[in-house]
């Protein structure tokens, strides 16, 4: 199996004119101290963050404000990112290189194409499908020490803008839900859009048909056939340009009527906008002490200090500044709206005039027939022309919704059923050998069925929950090995001798760790220094870490120049961050 191998960090702070760099040559890596307080997790989340990810550091450590350059393998090519605090450069070893500003959006999506991860999730905003992030691509890989022990899947920060997406990501991962069912929600989206489409146009159409509707309401027109058609005859001879006139006022009424519709909504949501964000700034300054803000559902720090509590009142400056514009543009559209009405006014006195011409002494009881039977004529082919356009609104709504039926039909036939339940019985053998051999097996399984069931991970004490949940991580990772769904990247773990693990528990954990692993997988275990640990290290590479912590200032010249000479490659003239 192909995969992703870690080779050498480089951290650089500027700010502080400190810098170091740490290799990893070795399939088993350990980052170990005496120490509980010296930078092992630091250090671990640095892998990740050089990727794109978003671990969770400590304030000191942001205050660093760190630069990183990751080197690693990839089926033996190397290649390299390099992540500043506004950019993130990506490209390979004596090959092209390339800037992006955000780790989402391009990134993600040439990240992934080489890692061969094709999940796709629908954002929050419109249903978009998009890449994901690397951190959604690392969660089965990385178990921090602060949240995977007791809620996996949830070990990066910035998780939240995608909503129910745990689901679709572990199916995804343990062979659940193939590439080609991606493909397919694609075009399922794409169906959607058309249907939204169609759904606007219709709500406008219908409301240009009430407009005619209702400026040029008639009573019913109770004539026999032969009789309609003798002054219809008459009238498309005499009023004929007239009345094309006529129908296209009604056109334009129509249509400058729903662009009043569109516009005044959009003033209503830009003004209720600029409100919520003043009620947000509000919230902000009053109830919020801190400079963070931890959203209860999703666990995302939110940046609450006082240039983002600024940034609530700039936009909403400028929610306000476009709902003036929008009042300007509505303005301008009724002033056109009037004008329309005052030449429809004159069709309708041309025709009142026209009309005259068939009113006689012997027919002026025909008078308001005829009148009403050009108007009646005008109106109605102006009203049946939009039912026209409903009509095929709809057939493509209809058509839509017969090709999404089928879409989601073929989606059900890419794993039959027979391969979902061979999936989950080799997922629950994995899970079944790793509680035993970490000898977890007062856990209770009763409910869990499959990768998606790790909530139901019950009972045993605090230590024998934490091996239960290392031993459904690592069923995840040998079920990702076995389905092939991606180029799986190092495995990080930190600090597994959770809940003071009994001595000979902690060294079945990290005998487990090298035996239940796959060979594919490097490993970056971070761990106190501890005698359950030495079998580990004898084939590792160990990285000790003292009181010095993780920088130094002897190598901040080289390493800076290292920095620079990347900046200067892909820029051509000046540094980034």
């Amino acid at each position: 199996m192909r995969n992703l191998t870690f080779q050498r960090l480089v951290l650089i702070s500027d700010s502080k004119r400190l810098a170091n760099q740490f290799t990893f040559p070795k399939r088993l890596n350990l980052i170990t101290g005496k120490d509980n307080s010296i930078g092992k997790s630091t250090l671990a989340k640095s892998l990740l963050w050089s990727l794109g990810c978003d671990p969770i550091f400590d304030q000191e450590w942001k205050s660093n404000d760190i630069k990183s350059i990751l080197y690693f393998t990839l089926n033996n090519k190397e290649y390299f990112t390099c992540r500043g605090s506004h950019s993130i450069i990506f490209g390979a070893i004596d090959g092209t290189a390339k800037r992006y500003i955000n780790v989402t959006g391009e990134y993600s999506k040439d990240f992934s194409d080489l890692i061969n991860f094709r999940m796709k999730l629908p954002n929050r905003i419109d249903g978009t499908l998009e890449t994901p992030p690397p951190a959604y691509y690392y969660l089965p890989f990385y178990i921090d020490q602060i949240k995977s022990w007791s809620s996996p899947w949830d070990s990066f920060e910035n998780l939240g803008q995608y909503a129910n997406w745990k689901t679709s990501l572990i199916k995804y991962f343990t062979g659940f839900l193939k590439p080609e069912h991606f493909d397919i929600e694609e075009t399922i989206y794409e169906f959607g859009i058309i249907k939204k489409e169609s759904v606007v146009k219709i709500e406008k159409f219908n409301n240009a048909a009430y407009v005619i509707a209702d400026n040029s309401a008639v009573s019913p027109i109770a004539l026999d056939n032969e009789e309609f058609s003798r002054i219809q005859e008459e009238i498309n001879t005499e009023l004929q340009e007239l009345i094309s006139y006529q129908m296209n006022l009604y056109d334009a009424q129509a249509t400058i009527t729903s662009n009043i519709y569109d516009l005044e909504r959009q003033y209503e949501l830009a003004t209720s906008s600029a409100n919520e964000l003043e009620e947000d700034y509000k919230f902000a300054v009053e109830s919020i002490p801190t400079d963070n803000l931890e959203c209860p559902l999703c666990g995302t720090l939110h940046d609450n200090s006082l240039p983002n509590r600024a940034l609530l009142l700039s936009e909403k400056d400028s929610l306000l500044d476009e709902a003036k514009s929008i009042t300007s543009k509505i303005a301008e559209l009724k002033s056109s709206l009037a004008k329309l009405n005052e030449d429809a006014q004159f069709a309708t006195n041309e025709i009142e005039r026209i009309n005259k011409k068939y009113i006689t002494d012997d027919n002026t009881n025909e008078k308001g027939l005829i009148a009403q039977v050009i108007n009646t004529i005008s109106t109605e082919n102006v009203s049946r022309n939009i039912q026209v356009k409903i009509d095929n609104e709809d057939l493509k709504i209809s058509k839509a919704n017969s090709s999404i039926t089928e879409l989601k039909k073929d989606q059900r036939k890419i794993l039959s059923t027979k391969d979902k339940e061979e999936l989950n019985s080799a997922f629950m053998s994995k899970l079944l050998g790793n509680i035993e051999a970490l000898g977890s097996t007062g856990i209770n399984l009763n409910k869990v069925k499959s990768p998606t069931d790790y909530k139901q991970l019950l009972g045993g004490g605090a230590a024998e929950a934490a091996r239960g949940l290392l031993a459904y991580q690592l069923s995840v990772l040998q079920q990702i090995h076995g389905v092939k769904t991606c180029i799986v990247p190092p495995f990080v773990i930190d600090t597994p001798n959770q809940q003071e693990q009994a001595g000979h528990r902690y060294e079945t954990i990290i005998k487990e760790l090298m035996r239940s692993v796959p060979k594919d997988y490097q490993i970056i275990l971070c761990a106190m220094e501890n005698d359950a640990l030495n079998e580990f290290k004898h084939d590792a590479n160990v990285i000790e870490l003292n009181s010095n912590r993780l920088l130094n200032a002897s190598q901040y010249d080289s390493l800076r120049a290292e920095y620079k000479d990347i900046q200067l490659a892909v820029r051509g003239h000046s540094e980034d961050d």
